[in-house]
């Protein structure tokens, strides 16, 4: 026994020891081999925040030498290289492997560990190294924007003298932002300037402030005048600070300034626009006197936005006006083009535009003039597009817009098409007007020395001409008197190369019922940006068809620019980049729709016969095209020649054919003739065209080309029929359609959601991956279900990113920033697109959601995030999402296996939702159920009671829904008052416990949500009162109802307040109350709304309370409505102290940063007079 164990260490001593990582590190730093030393060599080591790290053995540094690495953390060394890790890996501690020395088990296998530790160190130093480049980036971005800031404070300062300085105001720079890098974007500015003459200095005001306006003045002079800029380019073309002398030492920039200013101070005008402002003339003229005194600036120098560098300048008197209503800047890439203010007098806003109009340019090499007609067309339609946004909005304050458009236009009255019209006419032609002046021309080289020396910039060929205006929305309560020139009659030389225009108009108090100027929706011709705005190939106008379900045929090119079924109707369109011209364009399409196509039945379809006579080829010079020629139907012709009255310059397609516009559909581009007729032949002996398909228009989509990928995207889409919402005198036929026509409007308009958010998700893939990484949005809840309706239903998505490669890959991604990367890129391609990302716990794990609302008439969705490697989850979140998904599936499917038709059991359960909707108790944000809750409760009771066999009618999906739903209402509360959990059969429920909250219990399948989870004693109880109201209008035994009531019946909507002794509460939240987004202030609002219902259960019986499931929106705030159907006269004690006690704390959670938000008490009749719209 003792010679056996003195043996067992020499037997143990057998095994080779592995040599130390200090070995390795020393080998290669004095290693003369070219494939093998401390430049080509990586070291894999474990970091303590990130993980698996590496980094070059060249660039390694010793703790004794004043590193940060510890030997003992070092884990491996391999070869450079991207493949097969195990042959490029040479020393692994974990499988102690050592092909250097040959220490340890050399022969042995790399460890797997340690092979996918490689692949997690390559992931996250990508990600590393890309975070740091985002970082440098957005630090090179920060140190330029602050630099232009200093450059800007220094120029001012340079010519800042200490008199009338405003050295008390605080300097706020510019705001930065994603508009001043796009064409023509406006930006709101938040103050105008007075003078304070206690302080001595110029101090800012808020646009909502007001003034003294002086009533008995019924003219109002308006004056626009180029000051010419002090500023001229040197070598490097960069426009630099300089004088101007012309003639003499005596004509300095500040002299020939002062010349002018003098003038404005004769003219004593009310409103004065200037154009070629400069900061070093902003300061010259905040310090007259006659400025401090009376006018309102939209600038100073220490505040310069719209002047920096260069621009525009509006100035006012005080007290000709009571009020500024807002001011904008017009950018376009950068530079600032143009002003806007609204000024307000007598119950009229005068909303003043300030432009300055591109100029034709002389071309260096050439010498010649460059046309920059289109240009100023381009421009002058944003400052129409603007006006008309802003009249449409002062209209509803009971304001009468009266449009002025004043500046320097670059144009003479060689272009009257662009400046006049039948609504918008030049003042100085208007018939009232009397010109007091012998000479017109604003720009006079002949008379004026100054201009004949500036003429060489794009004026040099042309005879003297009027190129400032004032140009005045046609009306007859300002109408011009008489007007003059500026500046013309002054002695020696002008003080500026253009001449001044002056126009005096006569005011009148606005009547009632006065049309507006810039548009009307009854009156197809009379929309003045839609008729004026030119058009650009990037932007096209496209009737768009209901998917057909016939996957057989084919209605679309899938190689082209927009691979959709569609008919191109206006090619190019309207510019759509900007927010305000994307409403405008819609809003002008719907009018159109309306004016062609209007019908009261929301039954109505438009649709289009194809055949195989339809088939034709499209020969072009290189190639041709397969195409579908329906015939021109009258609907379609009609709606065509409406679009081109509303928008007549957008007629290329007219212009370009001799025979006009053809309608046809694309089905394939060939490269010669030869190849799509044989494509035609083959689809005409198919015989899948024979009998003939009907195309069923769905709407008029207006589409944006992406820079990028060339192809177009939906910027809206305007239905041929409008199905929003289902009105109340359209209940019968809903009924008699089980809302099917409105369920396929819905899934229209979310067909091109989703397919944005496929698409966005596809791009950020591709940016975070290199290829091994897949996303796909799918369905879930209402819509995945078939029961989604507009006006109640959103759209419910999973976007689903698989991974079969690198598992550091999908790992490394985190929902927060994928879904970041995804909403930049929806608000590239949609200016209007409003997104916002949450974040909740589920298990611990972080659960993100994507909230996007694309277009105003487009349905918002819901988008989460769900990670898979290999087909395994890779976290609870994900596998929280995918089950999602299956609900739906298991639903539906439990529906089918209990022999109910789909189609049936989704017209029951619309029917449902939409009385739900109606009686004011559905959804989840207020404590209702919502679409999946009510479809769980129908299949529940379809397993439970089976009588519903007999209802069905086999012909007739309708009816029988109908049917269904009835049994429904009649039968469910037998069902659901006898169990504690409502759940389809098979569903997991003992993890639910025992709840005590006497709320609804409503389980997903899959999932195991609840549906209820919101739910609180009050919503349960009017929940349950609603159905057995519903029971018994069906069975004919309510009060004063017949045998015969019928479902109609009651889906009647519920009157607020109808009850009697009812009372009402209101909470009122502001949006503006806090620095939030209005979607984000709406779901904190509900939040507030049931815990205040949760307390008032504390104090008054559940049944008396009714809380309504209708969020309203009015006067700036949004209203949460509390029913309590109580006549005792004790209650109106307890409801008051009640609002007391709430306003209390509501108070201090405002004080903690939370919202503003007020408890009212109002009755019947004031709810009546605040006639929220519910």
């Amino acid at each position: 026994m003792r010679a056996q164990k003195k043996q067992m260490p020499a037997q143990a001593q057998k095994k080779i020891k592995l040599r130390t990582a200090s070995d390795v590190l020393s080998r290669l730093k004095w290693s003369n081999d070219e494939q093998m030393n401390a430049q080509n060599t990586i070291m894999g080591y474990d970091c303590r925040i990130h993980g698996p790290l590496e980094k070059c053995v060249d660039d390694y540094t010793g703790i004794n030498d004043g590193g940060d690495i510890p030997e003992h953390r070092i884990q491996y060394f391999r070869r450079a290289g991207s493949k097969n890790y195990e042959e490029l890996i040479f020393w692994d501690r974990n499988g102690r492997v050592d092909r250097l020395f040959g220490s340890g088990n050399a022969n042995d296998p790399i460890s797997q560990i340690t092979v996918q530790n490689v692949a997690k160190a390559i992931a996250t130093m990508k990600s590393i190294a890309e975070e740091k480049a985002i970082r440098a980036q957005e630090k090179a971005k920060r140190r330029a924007r602050q630099q232009a800031r200093k450059q800007t404070a220094a120029k001012v300062a340079s010519t800042t003298s200490s008199s009338g300085a405003t050295k008390s105001t605080e300097r706020r720079p510019l705001k930065e932002s994603s508009t001043r890098l796009q064409r023509h974007a406006w930006e709101e500015l938040d103050r105008t300037f007075v003078f304070d003459s206690s302080k001595s200095t110029w101090v800012p005001q808020q646009i909502t402030g007001t003034m003294l306006c002086n009533q008995d003045s019924s003219e109002l002079k308006f004056i626009t005048w180029n000051v010419l800029f002090d500023l001229h380019r040197n070598e490097s073309d960069e426009l630099v600070q300089g004088d101007d002398t012309l003639l003499n030492e005596q004509d300095s920039t500040i002299s020939r300034w002062q010349r002018l200013l003098d003038e404005l101070e004769v003219e004593s005008a009310s409103v004065i626009s200037l154009q070629e402002v400069t900061p070093r003339f902003v300061q010259q003229l905040q310090q007259c006197q006659w400025v401090q005194d009376q006018y309102v600036l939209s600038a100073v120098s220490n505040d310069l936005r719209g002047v920096e560098t260069y621009g525009n300048l509006i100035l006012w008197k005080a007290n000709s006006f009571q009020g500024c209503k807002g001011l904008h800047l017009c950018v376009d890439q950068g530079r600032n083009r143009g002003l806007l203010v609204s000024l307000v007098r007598n119950n009229t806003v005068f909303n003043v535009a300030n432009v300055h109009l591109p100029a034709d340019q002389r071309d260096s090499t050439s010498g010649e003039s460059r046309d920059r007609t289109q240009a100023r067309q381009r421009e002058f339609g944003a400052i129409v597009s603007k006006l008309q946004v802003l009249e449409q909005t002062q209209q509803k304050q009971n304001l009468y817009p009266v449009p002025i458009v004043m500046g320097d236009f670059n144009s003479g009255d060689d272009e009257p098409t662009i400046f006049q019209s039948e609504h918008l006419v030049d003042a100085w032609l208007h018939p009232s007007n009397k010109i007091q002046t012998e000479h017109s021309s604003t720009f006079d080289w002949k008379r004026n020395q100054r201009a004949n020396k500036t003429r060489q910039h794009g004026h040099q060929e042309r005879d003297p001409r009027r190129i400032d205006r004032i140009v005045l929305g046609s009306q007859d309560i300002v109408v011009p008197s008489h007007s003059c020139l500026v500046g013309d009659s002054s002695v020696g030389l002008p003080a500026s190369d253009h001449f001044g225009v002056s126009v005096t108009f006569q005011v009148e108090a606005p009547r009632p019922n006065m049309q507006p100027i810039l548009y009307t929706p009854s009156r197809v011709e009379h929309n003045v940006w839609a008729t004026t705005a030119i058009p650009t190939t990037d932007s096209l106008l496209a009737l768009v068809f209901e998917d057909q379900q016939d996957d057989s045929l084919r209605f679309h090119d899938p190689s082209s620019t927009l691979p959709i079924a569609h008919i191109t109707l206006l090619n190019g369109f309207v510019d759509l980049s900007t927010t305000d011209n994307q409403a405008l364009a819609t809003q002008a399409v719907k009018d159109a729709v309306h004016q062609a196509l209007y019908s009261s039945g929301p039954l109505q379809e438009w649709a289009l016969d194809v055949n195989d006579k339809s088939l034709n080829v499209f020969e072009h010079r290189e190639s041709a095209t397969l195409v579908c020629t329906p015939d021109k139907t009258g609907w379609l012709n009609r709606l065509y020649d409406t679009l081109r009255v509303k928008f007549e310059s957008c007629d290329e397609q007219e212009r370009r054919f001799s025979e006009g516009w053809t309608p046809h559909l694309s089905l394939g581009k060939h490269a010669t003739t030869t190849t799509a007729r044989a494509h035609l032949d083959q689809l005409v002996s198919s015989g899948a065209w024979k009998e003939g398909i009907s195309l069923k228009g769905f709407g008029i989509g207006l589409f944006r080309r992406d820079v990028a990928s060339r192809k177009f995207f939906p910027v809206a889409t305007v239905p041929l029929v409008d199905r929003q919402n289902v009105a109340t005198n359209q209940t019968k036929a809903f009924l008699q359609t089980a809302g099917l026509p409105w369920a396929r409007s819905f899934e229209r308009l979310s067909q091109i959601v989703v397919r944005e958010l496929e698409s966005a998700c596809q791009h950020t893939t591709s940016a975070l991956s290199q290829g091994s990484l897949t996303s796909k949005v799918s369905l879930y809840g209402s819509q995945a279900l078939g029961v989604a309706l507009p006006g109640l239903s959103d759209i419910d998505a999973v976007v689903h990113l698989q991974s079969s490669g690198d598992p550091s890959e999908t790992q490394s991604i985190s929902g927060s920033r994928f879904f970041q990367l995804v909403r930049s890129r929806l608000e590239d391609l949609h200016p209007s697109c409003k997104a916002r990302l949450r974040v909740s716990s589920l298990s611990g794990c972080a659960l993100y959601m994507l909230t996007v609302k694309l277009s105003p008439n487009l349905p918002a969705a819901d988008l989460l995030l769900a990670r898979t490697l290999r087909g395994e989850t890779v976290d609870v979140a994900s596998q929280q999402a995918l089950d999602s998904i299956d609900d739906s599936q298991v639903i539906l499917q439990r529906v089918q296996e209990l022999g109910m038709k789909p189609a049936v059991f989704q017209g029951a359960v619309r029917m449902i939702k939409l009385w739900a909707h109606r009686r004011g108790i559905y959804g989840s944000s207020m404590g209702y159920l919502g679409g999946g809750g009510w479809a769980v409760l129908m299949a529940c009771l379809l397993e439970h009671n089976t009588q519903w066999n007999g209802l069905m009618d086999a012909t007739n999906d309708a009816a029988s829904a109908t049917q269904i739903a009835s049994f429904f209402f009649c039968h469910v509360l037998e069902y659901w008052s006898n169990v504690r959990v409502v759940t389809p059969q098979g569903t997991n429920t003992t993890e639910l416990g025992d709840d005590r909250r006497n709320n609804m219990m409503v389980l997903a399948p899959k999932s195991g949500g609840n549906f209820g989870r919101s739910s609180t004693r009050s919503t349960t109880q009017q929940t349950w009162n609603e159905l057995r109201r519903a029971a018994q209008l069906l069975n004919g035994e309510a009060t004063n109802a017949s045998p015969h009531s019928n479902l109609e019946t009651c889906m009647l909507p519920h009157i607020v307040g109808g009850g009697v002794g009812g009372k009402i509460l209101a909470l009122k939240v502001p949006i503006k109350s806090a620095s939030l987004k209005p979607a984000d202030v709406k779901a904190r609002a509900t939040i507030v709304g049931l815990s205040t219902t949760v307390a008032l259960e504390r104090i008054l019986p559940a049944d008396t309370i009714r809380p309504h499931s209708t969020i309203g929106r009015k006067n700036g705030a949004f209203w949460l409505l509390l029913e309590v159907q109580c006549s005792e006269k004790s209650t109106n004690k307890i409801l008051s102290d009640f609002v007391g006690a709430q306003n209390e704390l509501l108070q201090q959670q405002m004080k903690l940063g939370n919202l503003a938000a007020q408890l009212v008490q109002v009755s019947p009749e004031e709810f009546q007079s605040l006639s929220m719209s519910l």
